[in-house]
């Protein structure tokens, strides 16, 4: 039998209670990590704002047990194959996770506009030199988007416990596939935890080939699809003079050709559907 359980402990809790807000919202973000584990072992990756079918519905339940006291506890099960191996996945997503966020100091690379311009500067110098989009995508496996997603989910269940009306509580989460695998929270692991998975810097610069669909001055963004996936995506530029660059092929039919970085989250990069950065055209 396959199970996940939740522990709520500390001031989040009143005689072996907790409040609907606090339940809610971890048991929705709980259900977003089973969905996001199960599309990346089903389908072998999972993309940004991938959607479960009808089918995928019916093999991520997971049924309750009664709550049980000690704070607060509630469990869910489900004997299932499927289950089993959605549960590891999320296992090896999180273990690392949050050995990461025990034992690394994050490095703050300052904003991806200020990278934005090191990576200009590291191409002009020779230092980089940037490939096509199309020759990238097939080493990009080795970024794991899958654990960004799961992790994404676990960090905002999370942070019932670094709400500052919070006080003095903990959350564990126990995944249980073959064996009981605990994660337990405090507010400064939490914290830590936020740190890393929310942590956005810009891979190295590749050459991109987009057709501009939308343009949004106010918040220095573009929706563009992409040649070689057809996929829209979000385009994230620094100034003005980028926007009157992007502006030209608003539109247009033929293809805007531009240097720009992948932003990775959390260590992860989506090849397929995730944000970039406009450096300058090509």
């Amino acid at each position: 039998m396959s199970m996940l359980h939740l522990h709520f402990d500390g001031d989040i809790t009143r005689n072996h209670t907790v409040s609907l807000r606090t339940l809610g919202r971890s048991l929705y973000h709980l259900q977003g990590a089973v969905n996001r584990a199960h599309l990346d072992v089903k389908y072998g990756e999972v993309w940004k704002n991938a959607r479960l079918s009808a089918e995928d519905y019916l093999e991520t339940e997971l049924w309750s047990r009664p709550p049980r006291d000690g704070g607060f506890i509630i469990e869910f099960v489900e004997n299932s194959p499927r289950i089993k191996s959605t549960l590891r996945r999320m296992v090896g997503a999180i273990s690392p996770a949050v050995e990461k966020s025990r034992a690394q100091a994050l490095v703050n690379a300052g904003s991806l506009v200020q990278q934005a311009v090191q990576r200009d500067q590291q191409v002009s110098l020779g230092i980089i030199t940037p490939e096509t989009y199309e020759n990238y995508v097939p080493n990009a496996s080795q970024h794991p988007y899958g654990d960004r997603a799961i992790n994404k989910e676990i960090d905002q269940l999370i942070s019932v416990v670094r709400n500052p009306n919070a006080g003095r509580s903990t959350i564990e989460i126990i995944v249980d596939a073959d064996r009981p695998i605990p994660f337990k929270f405090d507010k400064v692991s939490s914290e830590n935890f936020h740190s890393m998975v929310s942590n956005r810097h810009l891979g190295e610069p590749l050459i991109f080939q987009v057709k501009v669909t939308e343009l949004d001055s106010a918040n220095k963004s573009a929706k563009v699809t992409n040649v070689v996936t057809e996929r829209t995506v979000k385009l994230n530029y620094s100034s003005e003079v980028e926007f009157e660059q992007i502006k030209k092929y608003l539109g247009a039919a033929v293809p805007m050709t531009f240097l720009g970085s992948p932003i990775f989250e959390g260590g992860a990069y989506d090849a397929k559907g995730g944000d970039v950065f406009f450096i300058r055209l090509a």
